[in-house]
């Protein structure tokens, strides 16, 4: 009998699970220096907190069941109602707030390239603050977690504001608001044709289905929102005071990163709880799917618990995010530290090995030895198959004088360097390579 992994899940080799390690430590790292502090939810909730949250739709996609209890619940389809529950449960954490977390998250999904059914994502929200500054300050964060990853110029912000664009269609005399937000999130997945029918079916006159198309089309660099939707309509002090806010946030957010930052108003993010402003991460070429987004939702924690606590936060998952760093040939190991590999000369060496790989792993270094009782040969040959950088040979004549043997693995050469003083020895080698 064999099994097969389930379909929309993933089995992680070394080659796979160690850069994701990495750069999810890279995120954290970011995250810790912008004063984030890391939490972490349960793999199951009541399946009424997304009922409550986000109705039937995200309710048919996840992994939910009715437990011993006779209780319904579900494997976490995404972390922020998890995340608001812990905030609202407790009333002594001062506030802003400002945490992250790294969950795995389940939904029955079509598994397509970008999306299976099982990922990790890196989520980070600011809780407790309603500010321009808080909403750059969090798309801030996502940016400069890419930046880390060495993917300047790789990616394009999208930003909008769903009170903008409300206002907008509400001057376009459209108040079927929900049902035409979930059609123009669907603009950049369908042709124009059939976007356009979509919208008539709903109502849209034709010249204002012409409007909106024209609209979403169009990239708006900072500086030009005012102008370009002068055109369209008139601009009072409520839409002027959302584009003037959106003006700031995005003259803030710039101060973070050189990656293209624009407004694109077919960016309304398909969860109906977002209150303001919302974004996504693209791959500057337009290959991939979404790489991270998030948003503005001031309403959640009311939903939830009755408190009034506004909040904004992300989601990163990992499937688009290797795909990314693969195509940039940026998929690498969790560690950039030489390895070493200590092996023996003859087998009743083994004592001295284990001693030079306790002191090496005592100071941070990354060293492996021989547990299979092979010979030389093979252990070298192990070495290499298991890229060492290092290969450091403990022999007999050698030990009388406290010496070991060091050989680079790239190029085969090799020195003698002292048995007590290795890992000075090893510091001082590493500096004249660097």
């Amino acid at each position: 009998m064999t099994f097969e992994r389930l379909r929309g899940f993933r089995d992680l080799y070394p080659e796979d699970a160690e850069p994701k390690s990495w750069a999810f430590s890279i995120a954290q790292e970011i995250a810790r220096s912008f004063g984030f502090r890391m939490i972490d939810i349960p793999s199951l909730e009541s399946l009424d907190l997304y009922r409550l949250k986000s109705g039937d739709e995200l309710v048919g996609q996840t992994f939910s069941f009715t437990d011993k209890g006779g209780r319904e619940v579900t494997m976490v389809p995404e972390a922020t109602p998890s995340v608001v529950r812990m905030l609202t449960s407790r009333k002594d954490i001062p506030r802003p707030v400002r945490w992250f977390s790294i969950p795995k998250i389940w939904r029955y999904e079509e598994p397509q390239s970008g999306r299976l059914r099982e990922h990790m994502q890196f989520n980070a929200d600011i809780f407790g603050v309603d500010t321009p500054e808080a909403d750059a300050e969090l798309i801030g964060l996502a940016a400069t977690i890419l930046d880390g990853l060495n993917l300047q110029g790789n990616y394009d912000i999208r930003i909008n504001d769903r009170k903008l664009m409300e206002n907008l269609l509400h001057k376009m005399n459209i108040n079927n608001i929900s049902e035409i937000f979930s059609i123009i999130d669907r603009f950049r997945k369908t042709s124009h044709e059939d976007f356009s029918s979509m919208l008539k079916q709903s109502g849209v006159p034709d010249k204002t289905v012409s409007d909106i198309v024209s609209i979403l089309e169009h990239q708006i660099n900072r500086g030009d929102l005012k102008n370009y939707l002068s055109s369209y309509i008139d601009i009072d002090q409520n839409l002027g005071q959302t584009i003037d806010r959106m003006e700031t946030t995005l003259s803030i957010i710039s101060q973070y990163t050189n990656s293209r930052i624009y407004v694109d108003f077919s960016t309304v993010r398909g969860l109906s709880y977002y209150t303001g402003i919302v974004f996504e991460v693209f791959d500057s070429k337009g290959e991939l799917r979404s790489i991270l987004g998030g948003g503005r939702y001031d309403n959640l924690a009311k939903l939830i618990s009755g408190q009034d606590i506004p909040a904004v936060g992300f989601g990163m998952g990992d499937v688009v995010l290797e795909l990314l760093l693969k195509r940039a040939g940026l998929w690498k190991s969790s560690s950039d530290k030489p390895r070493y590999y200590v092996c023996t000369a003859s087998d009743d060496l083994r004592k001295e090995a284990l001693e030079i790989v306790i002191e090496l792993r005592k100071n941070g270094f990354i060293a492996t030895m021989d547990v299979a009782q092979r010979n030389l040969s093979a252990q070298l040959k192990s070495a290499t198959i298991n890229s060492s950088d290092y290969a450091i040979i403990v022999g007999k004549k050698e030990l009388e004088t406290d010496q070991v043997t060091i050989r680079n693995m790239s190029d085969g050469t090799q020195q003698q360097i002292n048995k007590m003083k290795i890992v000075n020895e090893i510091k001082k080698m590493k500096r004249h390579a660097d």
